[in-house]
Order: structure tokens, then sequence, then C-alpha cells
């Protein structure tokens, strides 16, 4: 599939062909564009030409055209399934709003499949603007076009769904209940267009495409830079993210598809959790000082000896806070008060080497800062510390040949030979 561009050489989304695409699920589920016209509001002759103007734009012929009828081509099959699981995600925000807002609402009373059935690329990307922006003014800048025209778009939006997606105050633009769903919808389903023109660019043998991972502080450690530089060494085309922060926000950016995958300490989920977990390793901790420090010599026996000592403690409410508490439970002392919280590995480093403070952080963490001569583990049991270091997705997430890719190489860098 060639890459397509518009007047200025900027290269064109998928999702911008979402209407043709209708016509396209609308045929390979019926076999013929006559038997498709029943199930859409387009004349047999503006499906077929629909399906040809699709064809000429990307370079590929989606459909085999027989006797029996039109049959899907490889290159079909794959951005047919692609926009059936983006248009789940139309017909999921639908329902969405619906249950929000009740039966009474005016949403409740709307035909099924109006907003999914309906609404252009346009829509999508103009709303998804406005809430990255939070105004009509800084996304008409962002996208190129009028103000008038996104209010205008914005307001086509809410009325296809029947319901208010955000409500404007003097403090500024807040988004509804309505409003979040639709916009985590939208994200999603312009997400799997994104990943089908990477499979489309795979299935021709190249990988190209975004990649966007979560790094948990003061877990992954070197395993994410590793296996970036693997991927990267073979796939040149790739473009990385790499994104640190909360568990919290990546979460959030997770189930918006604006990241790709966490890695990082697990956590407990919740049944029928929208997100699934594969344990890489299990991590354990241990208490590191900068080279030279005054407890080199001292011989501690135990945490207990070391209550006294300056102490950076991880964030409150994370697993490493979490072990670092159990380790000196398991001493049979209270933790150190701990006035100082760090959760950037790069800062937490910086005041371990430029003062006396400890810390209990993996050894995989410091592995270079040891292997430079400006941390070291001092020899003190600790107990209790083991928290297993993996990965997270979206359980219903169906991945780009470029993150199956980074996977592969994240379970080869566990492996306890690595």
């Amino acid at each position: 599939m060639s890459q397509v561009h518009d007047s200025h050489g900027r290269p064109v989304p998928l999702a911008r062909h979402l209407k043709q695409f209708r016509s396209v699920l609308a045929v390979s589920k019926t076999g013929s564009t006559a038997h498709a016209a029943g199930l859409l509001p387009l004349s047999q002759s503006a499906i077929a030409r629909a399906i040809r103007e699709l064809e000429a734009s990307l370079g590929v012929t989606l459909f085999e055209r027989a006797a029996r009828g039109m049959l899907l081509t490889p290159e079909g099959r794959l951005l047919a399934r692609r926009a059936e699981r983006a248009f789940e995600q139309l017909v999921l925000a639908e329902t969405e709003v619906r249950n929000f807002v009740g039966q009474d609402a005016a949403a409740a009373r709307l035909p099924a499949g109006r907003f999914s059935g309906s609404c252009a690329y346009r829509h999508l990307e103009t709303y998804i603007a406005f809430c990255a922006t939070g105004g009509e003014t800084a996304a008409a800048a962002q996208l190129g076009i009028s103000q008038p025209a996104v209010n205008q778009t914005l307001r086509q939006l809410e009325h296809l769904l029947g319901d208010k997606l955000f409500q404007r105050s003097l403090r500024g633009m807040r988004l509804t209940e309505s409003g979040e769903a639709v916009l985590r919808r939208a994200k999603l389903a312009l997400a799997e267009f994104r990943q089908a023109e990477e499979d489309m660019a795979a299935l021709h043998g190249k990988m190209v495409g975004r990649l966007v991972i979560g790094s948990l502080p003061l877990s992954s450690g070197v395993l994410v830079p590793r296996a970036v530089d693997r991927v990267l060494a073979m796939h040149k085309d790739i473009h990385v993210t790499i994104v640190d922060g909360t568990y919290d926000s990546l979460m959030h950016q997770l189930r918006h598809a604006d990241v790709d995958v966490i890695v990082g300490a697990l956590r407990s989920l919740e049944p029928n959790s929208d997100v699934v977990q594969e344990a890489l390793f299990e991590d354990t901790l241990s208490v590191v000082a900068r080279q030279g420090h005054p407890l080199m010599g001292a011989a501690p026996r135990g945490l207990r000896d070391l209550i006294g000592e300056q102490w950076i403690a991880p964030l409150s409410g994370t697993p490493a806070r979490a072990a670092f508490e159990r380790a000196f439970a398991a001493d049979g002392v209270a933790p150190p008060r701990a006035p100082l919280e760090v959760n950037s590995p790069v800062v937490l480093q910086a005041l371990l080497m430029d003062s006396n403070r400890l810390a209990l952080l993996s050894r995989r963490q410091i592995i270079r800062g040891v292997s430079a001569g400006l941390l070291q583990v001092v020899p003190v049991p600790v107990k209790e510390t083991s928290r297993h270091i993996g990965l997270t997705t979206r359980a219903d997430a169906d991945p780009s040949a470029s993150l199956i890719s980074l996977i592969a190489e994240l379970r080869a860098l566990s492996e306890p030979a690595n």
C-alpha cells in the first residue's frame, strides 16, 4: 500500500476514508454491492464507486471480482478486520452514552447506529483536538481550519450522539461522562486505523509505524532501553517514544491508546479488568549507596542497624514503597521516616551520588551506576521485597507488528541467561 499525501505533502491518515470503509465492510459481509445496498443508505453504484475510490487512493486491490461475488484479498481482509474493530469502538461509544443518560433522555431514543453509521473522520479528529487543546480556537489552529468550523463540527457530533459532551465555565472546559467515554472510544478507533497502516506495511515485508512505551520509574531499569535498541536495530523505520510517569497517569494513557504498553512493576487487577498483565521476571531490592559511603566499612548486620541513616523512599502507594515498608517490617522494625520521596531514577541516583543517603533499589536499575564506579550495593540482607516486573496491555488490543516485536525482545531479555 502506498502512502497517500495531501496537497501540502503531509501523509493522509487511513481513518480519513471512514465512509468508504463502511462500504467495504458491507460488501465483505454480503458478497456483493447489490446486497450491500440493503445494509447501507447508499445505492449499489455509490457503494461500488466508494470501493473503487478507496482502492485507487491506497494503491491496493481490496476485492477479487468474480461471478460468485466479491471476495476480500489478503490486503482487503487485513484492512476490513481493523476497520471492523474501529467501528466496534464507535458502537461502544453510543452504548456508553446511552448508559450514562438513562432511558428517558434524547440519546436513548435515537436509532441504534446513528453515530457509528454517520460520523466522519473530521468529527473524531476535531473532537480529539478540542479535548487536547481545551478550546475551539486552539483546536482550529492545530487543525488548520476556522473556529466556526470547529464549533459546527462539535455541535454535529453532540447531535449525532444526543447528549452534551462538554461543559464550559469560567474555569475552562470540562468533559461530561459521555464526553470522556466518546473521547476514549474515538482514540481507540483511530488507533485501529493507524495499526492497519503498520500491518499493511508488515504484510509486504516492511516494519514501520509508531510505538509508545510507558516506562514505570524505579522498576523497568535497563530492560526497556535494551529492548528498544534491539527493535530499532532490526527495524529502522519504527518511531519509538518512551514515556515516564506514575502508574495512574500511564494507565490513563494506555486506556486511551496514547500508550501501547506499560513496562514495570505489576499491580493487583480488579476482576474483569480492561487490561492484562504478563510477568517477565521476579525482582528484589538491595540497599544502594554512593561509592565510598562510610557504611562500607561498618558491616551492618541488617536494616535495623540502618534506621538512623538518611533514606530516600519510593512514592507512597507504589509497589516499590510497599516493598520498602515490608523489608523493614521483616527485620522487626518500623520503616524509617523518609522526608524525601523520589520517583525519577535520574534524580534518585544523582541524590545518592552527591550525599550519604541510602535507597532500596533493584540491582538491574543501578547496573550502569555500579559499572561506572558511582554506586554500590551495601552488603545487608533485605527480605520480603520480591515483586514481579512485567508488561501491561489493553485486554481488547490486537497488537501491531511493531508491538509484537518489542514484546518478543522484552521476553528474551528477561530470560535468566540474560
